[in-house]
């Protein structure tokens, strides 16, 4: 499988045993088709980081097929995805833009 990763902000979701998140890819134009994508978050996947609307930063994704083959950890055995879609991996919250420093030498 591949994984992908872009800067994003966070516009939508929907809470629940599967989390539904809509990013902003801030990679892409305005006009592009791929400017916003849906991923979701499995119930056994945790996520650390507080995921609240505008929040801003690097989303690693995963899209997968139904029928492909993965490895659980949980159980040490390698099952089957059951739909297609795009998972959720991790994201990284930006950093907080550092004032600038004027040095007078």
């Amino acid at each position: 499988m591949v994984r992908y990763t872009i800067l994003a902000e966070l516009v939508a979701k929907r809470d629940g045993q599967y989390t539904d998140y809509v990013f902003k890819n801030l990679d892409e134009p305005d006009n592009s088709w791929d400017r916003y994508i849906k991923v979701t978050r499995l119930p056994n996947w945790e996520c650390y980081e507080k995921m609240e609307i505008g929040i801003r930063g690097y989303l690693t994704f995963e899209p997968v097929e139904a029928g492909s083959q993965y490895f659980d950890s949980h159980s040490s055995e390698y099952n089957l995805y059951r739909y297609s879609g795009i998972y959720f991996i991790s994201f990284v919250k930006e950093p907080d833009k550092q004032p600038d420093i004027n040095y007078k030498f």
